[in-house]
């Protein structure tokens, strides 16, 4: 498993990138952290044997159906971020307070199975 701390890192990192690169494929946000992002690559660096097509699609997807992203998946399961919404904004702003981190670290036994999403939303 990841370590929580590094797991919020990617989470945090593909919602930024997501939001400035619109609209884009997920596999493209991807690429483009793993080449210009030193801390994410060091994170893919790290976990090199951990699937990270279901890292990352989990992560988009968990975006899209809770409205934090507009998109679609197409019929090879490539992910489409075609726009965002308010709510990228107000996590963009709160993934600034290190307390924010903290509060979902904490929560990372409700989110771990679940959706970080979710917990993100609540704590909003």
């Amino acid at each position: 498993t990841m370590d929580t701390k590094d797991y919020l890192f990617t989470y945090f990192a593909i919602v930024d990138k997501a939001a400035h690169s619109i609209p884009n494929y997920d596999k493209v946000i991807f690429n483009d952290m793993s080449k210009n992002n030193q801390k994410f690559a060091a994170i893919v660096n790290k976990y090199r044997d951990t699937d990270w097509g279901q890292v990352t699609d989990k992560i988009f997807i968990e975006l899209l159906h809770e409205g934090v992203f507009t998109g679609t998946v197409d019929d090879d399961g490539d992910i489409i971020i075609s726009n965002v919404t308010p709510l990228t904004y107000e996590i963009l702003d709160q993934a600034k307070q290190p307390a924010f981190w903290d509060r979902l670290a904490e929560l990372a036994p409700q989110w771990q199975d679940g959706s970080l999403t979710k917990v993100v939303v609540d704590c909003l």
